[in-house]
């Protein structure tokens, strides 16, 4: 779901050549997510579905990922990219059944294609309890064979990411949603891509997309809110943990709290205008604490950049979901060599002022 801000955020028009010599912490889930929903059409513009393999799996995230982090590194981006941990109960999703759901349906799939039975195998493949885990176990292990680093967060993988930016260890966080400012990220920059296009959720068609970076700093103070009232407009107008008060957006959200100055008085004084019934104190406590002390790490081991794994490359993406081995390789060349323009860029750059996060000396290039 996500808190909807565009209607209160300002946005600043980024380019490329500004994220050269960052470290930018990328919110796994969401950028996975966009990948995947890449999907082929036919030649006279119906849709064909998802790009599958030949074992019924879908691949297209696959083909994402490693196009995506030549791309980072092409503009001299080291990427850093964190998972979700376990779901807030507020979502009335728990993780170890999630979990065991997709062990058992893993079990069921591998039975299918070792019987030959293709089209239970694709079933299954496709299922909400095989599909989302499975991607996101299979992108861990592409990311590890990139050379990647990635961070199983505690909990909320964007929470995190606005963890690594006030940490210094990322400077921005990469992400669709605005979450990572109601998380009190300093610096978030979206539409990454190099195709600068994005699939209209539910559509056959694209969208141009813009390179922005948002300051949180510059958009409360451009509100005349701090983080605890932008915390207090999320709940609001809804987020990934209250679907919100009908009949208040983000605009009405703002106006009230500028006038109400916190949720509590809101509710005193708007009580017979808007059904608060649902916002109990205790779970007003619970979605601040959510947002305002979140679940993270705050110590980091080495985080390491290494060259791309070549045979475990070709392993995951060739051998076990059959891609076509030229275009592979001929991406991994490209891959390499980006890789490796990056890492001297990086050191040639690590002593001067441009550099915001922790000196280099803390991470491992190899």
């Amino acid at each position: 779901m996500g808190v909807k801000l565009h209607d209160l955020i300002i946005r600043n028009k980024l380019d490329f050549s500004d994220l050269a010599g960052t470290i930018i912490a990328i919110d796994a889930p969401n950028i996975i997510m966009g990948l995947f929903n890449f999907a082929r059409k036919n030649p006279d513009g119906s849709p064909a579905g998802l790009i599958l393999d030949r074992t019924q799996r879908p691949i297209s995230h696959l083909y994402g990922l490693l196009y995506r982090i030549n791309f980072y590194y092409s503009k001299k981006v080291f990427p850093l990219f964190c998972f979700d941990g376990k779901v807030s109960e507020l979502k009335k999703l728990i993780t170890k059944d999630q979990l065991n759901d997709f062990l058992f349906t893993q079990r069921w799939y591998e039975s299918a294609l070792r019987s030959g039975n293709k089209e239970l195998a694709r079933k299954i493949a496709l299922s909400k309890e095989y599909l989302w885990q499975n991607i996101i176990q299979e992108s861990k292990q592409l990311l590890n064979a990139l050379g990647v680093p990635y961070i199983d967060s505690p909990a909320s993988a964007e929470s995190q990411c606005a963890q690594l930016v006030r940490d210094k260890i990322a400077y921005y966080s990469n992400s669709q949603d605005f979450d990572s400012l109601v998380f009190g990220c300093p610096h978030l920059v979206q539409n990454i891509s190099k195709s600068l296009r994005r699939k209209l959720h539910g559509k056959w068609t694209y969208q141009k997309m813009i390179p922005y970076k948002i300051n949180l700093k510059e958009n409360l103070h451009s509100l005349g809110i701090d983080q605890f009232q932008l915390v207090d407009i999320a709940i609001l107008m809804g987020c990934d943990y209250f679907p919100g008060v009908r009949g208040i957006g983000p605009k009405k959200a703002l106006k009230l709290i500028k006038k109400f100055h916190f949720l509590e008085k809101i509710i005193v004084q708007e009580k017979s205008n808007y059904n608060f019934e649902p916002l109990t104190s205790d779970l007003i406590a619970k979605i601040r604490k959510l947002f305002l002390l979140p679940d993270v790490l705050t110590s980091y081991s080495k985080i390491t950049w290494n060259i791309p794994n070549e045979p475990l490359i070709k392993f995951s993406l060739c051998e076990q979901h059959f891609l076509n081995i030229e275009r592979v390789q001929n991406n991994l060349e490209r891959l390499i060599g980006n890789y490796e323009k990056c890492k001297a860029y990086f050191i040639s750059q690590k002593d001067k002022p441009r550099i915001i996060q922790k000196t280099l000396d803390q991470y491992s290039l190899i």
